[in-house]
């Protein structure tokens, strides 16, 4: 049996831990060693277990419902061919019922402990993303809706408080939505890879968007990231984010390498990790579908948002999103996991689901 240092979870490598494995026939089997989150080695704040079912019987069910409700208006679900239920189709041809909110419900209680943490700390949005369809389905589907609201005089800026004065922002209809030009397809093709341990070109320890679908087969979640996000889509500057649940907001002005061994090493951001590309552009699309507003507005309310969740290994470049003012456009770019702005932040997610088994 060996160890290394590592983050896990089902499809979204929900937590800091170290991975252990033991070698069955072809097949590695993790499960994660609970190193810190236990009563002696982090004493945040926690809600009591009928705060977490009160969330559960109320906020969680309705954004559920609107979740659910914006992804099948805009076509991102539709009716599965083989199992009839809603659901998507994914790069590898097959099916992915959306996750139902029972289901949903039973892998929160099976760590009660984690989410009742968390929810304390100010995770109290749930948000579905359809991780297994192709990148460019959800960066086509972002364009045509920023398209649409700005049409109707409804593209606005990220507000700070829901009282603040509509901002609109002016577009560049001829391409709403800038794409650097290597994260297309890049789930494919495989060039592309998700949650690394380290931005290291060749010791990242991250996988393809095919060998996350193939360790999340059979799982109650396959083929989609559930996660539990902060409802506030501002990033705080440097030395202006809130504690909450004595877990500070994590600030902007580090470096994606910085950020990546904060999530891994302390305690307060236990089971915490930074979004994907399709993290991102969901998180767009759905808080456009309700608020109107755009997210990651650097130059207005919000920062820009480091994506440490998606990674290419050729070039050493992470994921990177925001919304440009000068260019008018959301901008899916990329970032240098060395760079340090103080415009820029990290965005982290807390990841709902099992441990998965990868092949070798």
């Amino acid at each position: 049996m060996g160890k290394k240092e590592g983050v896990l979870g089902e499809g979204i490598f929900a937590r800091p831990f170290f991975l252990s494995f033991t070698h069955i026939a072809t097949h590695y089997v993790f499960w994660y060693s609970n190193g810190y989150m236990n009563e002696s080695s982090f004493q945040g704040d926690r809600r009591d277990t009928s705060s977490l079912d009160i969330w559960l019987a109320t906020e969680f069910r309705e954004e559920y419902d609107r979740q659910y409700r914006i992804l099948n208006k805009l076509g991102l679900l539709d009716i599965l061919p083989e199992s009839n239920e809603m659901g998507i189709i994914g790069i590898d041809n097959q099916e992915y019922p959306i996750p139902s909110k029972e289901t949903i419900e039973q892998e929160i209680k099976r760590n009660r402990e984690v989410y009742e943490t968390k929810l304390s700390q100010g995770f109290t949005e749930i948000q579905l993303t359809p991780f297994a369809i192709p990148l460019d389905n959800l960066i086509s589907t972002l364009e045509q809706r920023i398209k649409e609201h700005h049409k109707q005089g409804k593209l606005l800026a990220t507000k700070e408080s829901p009282s603040d004065k509509d901002e609109p922002l002016d577009l560049d209809t001829n391409q709403p939505v800038y794409v650097w030009d290597e994260w297309k397809g890049s789930d494919i093709d495989g060039s592309g890879v998700y949650h690394p341990t380290s931005f290291d070109q060749t010791k990242h320890n991250g996988y393809t968007k095919a060998e996350v679908l193939k360790a999340k087969e059979g799982l109650p979640l396959a083929g989609w990231n559930v996660l539990m996000v902060e409802p506030n889509k501002n990033i705080p500057r440097q030395g202006k984010g809130k504690t909450i649940g004595k877990r500070k907001q994590i600030e902007t002005n580090q470096t994606p390498r910085e950020y990546l061994k904060q999530l891994q090493t302390n305690p307060e951001y236990a089971n915490e990790q930074g979004m994907t590309n399709e993290d991102w552009l969901t998180m767009f699309i759905t808080h456009l579908e309700k608020t109107n507003q755009v997210i990651d507005d650097y130059s207005g309310k919000g920062s820009a948002n480091f994506l440490a969740g998606s990674y290419k290994p050729s070039s050493d470049f992470l994921g990177y999103g925001n919304w440009n003012r000068d260019n008018r456009q959301a901008f899916l770019y990329r970032g240098n996991p060395g760079n340090r702005v103080s415009s820029t932040g990290l965005r982290s997610a807390v990841g709902i689901g099992q441990e998965l088994v990868f092949g070798v």
